[in-house]
C-alpha cells in the first residue's frame, strides 16, 4: 500500500494525454439588445422571454510537454429554449413583440478555449505548482425569437460572435498522492467590443493512473458588443468532471 502511494503522485502529475468530459449543474442569466435604426429594447432572456436553468455538458483535450508546460482545447456547447408569453412589449431587430404574444426563443452558443500553462513555481518535488495561463477564447452564439401565432408570424434571428486573448494564473496542489485540488482565473477586458472572464476551483480524485474524477465551481462572463448591439451571458455553478489520462 505504501509504494502504491508513493507511486501515484509520479503518475498523476506526469499524464501526458488527458481526455476529460464534465456535466456543469448551471445557474445563467443573460441580456441582449439588436437594433434597427437605432430602435430596440434591453431583453432579460430569463425574466422577459422564460429562459430557465439546464445543465451543461462540456469536454477538454490537455496535452503536457513536461511539468511545467501544458495545453489544453475546450469546447461547451450551449442551447437555452423556451415557450412562453410575453409580460411585455419588446423591440428587438426592428420587430416588435407585443405584450401577450407567445415567444418562441431559442438561445445558441458555441465557446472554445485554446490555452497554455506555463508553471514556472514548482516546489516540493511538484506537489505545488503555479504559474502564468494564457488563453484564446472565442464565441458564437445565435438568439433567435418567433412568434408563430400572429397573423403575421415572425421569426427573427441576430448572431454575435467575439474572439479575445486572455491572461491569468493557474494554480496545482497535490496534498496527498491521489488528490489534486486546482483553481484558475484568467480573462481581459476588451473595451468598446466587451469582455471575458472566468474562473474555476476544484478537487480532483485519481484512484488509478488511467482515471479520475473532479468536482469543483466554475464561473463565466462573457459579453460582445458593437454599439448598440450586445449580449452579455454569465454563467456560474458546480461541475463534475470524469478523465481518462495516458
Amino acid at each position: 500500500m505504501v509504494v502504491l502511494f508513493m507511486a501515484l503522485p509520479a503518475a498523476a502529475q506526469e499524464a501526458q494525454f488527458e481526455l476529460e468530459g464534465r456535466y456543469w449543474l448551471s445557474d445563467f442569466s443573460a441580456e441582449a439588445r439588436w437594433t434597427d435604426n437605432g430602435q430596440g429594447t434591453d431583453i432579460n432572456l430569463k425574466t422577459d422571454l422564460g429562459l430557465e436553468n439546464k445543465g451543461l455538458p462540456g469536454g477538454r483535450f490537455v496535452l503536457a510537454f513536461n511539468p511545467q508546460n501544458r495545453l489544453w482545447f475546450a469546447y461547451i456547447p450551449v442551447t437555452y429554449r423556451s415557450d412562453t408569453r410575453l409580460r411585455r412589449t419588446v423591440e428587438f431587430g426592428g420587430e416588435v413583440y407585443e405584450v401577450g404574444t407567445r415567444v418562441l426563443t431559442d438561445l445558441k452558443m458555441h465557446y472554445l478555449r485554446l490555452g497554455w500553462a506555463y508553471q514556472f513555481i514548482d516546489m516540493e518535488g511538484g506537489r505545488f505548482k503555479a504559474g502564468t495561463l494564457v488563453e484564446l477564447k472565442g464565441v458564437r452564439g445565435e438568439v433567435a425569437l418567433a412568434a408563430p401565432e400572429l397573423a403575421d408570424p415572425i421569426d427573427n434571428a441576430w448572431s454575435f460572435y467575439a474572439v479575445l486573448p486572455t491572461f491569468g494564473v493557474v494554480l496545482d496542489v497535490y496534498p496527498v498522492p491521489f488528490l489534486h485540488l486546482f483553481a484558475e482565473v484568467s480573462g481581459l477586458p476588451a473595451g468598446k467590443y466587451g469582455t471575458m472572464w472566468e474562473a474555476e476551483t476544484g478537487i480532483q480524485f485519481i484512484p488509478v493512473k488511467n482515471l479520475s474524477v473532479n468536482g469543483g465551481y466554475r464561473w463565466v462572463n462573457i459579453e460582445a458588443r458593437k454599439d448598440p448591439d450586445y449580449a452579455k451571458i454569465r454563467v456560474s455553478g458546480p461541475f463534475l468532471g470524469l478523465s481518462l489520462r495516458f
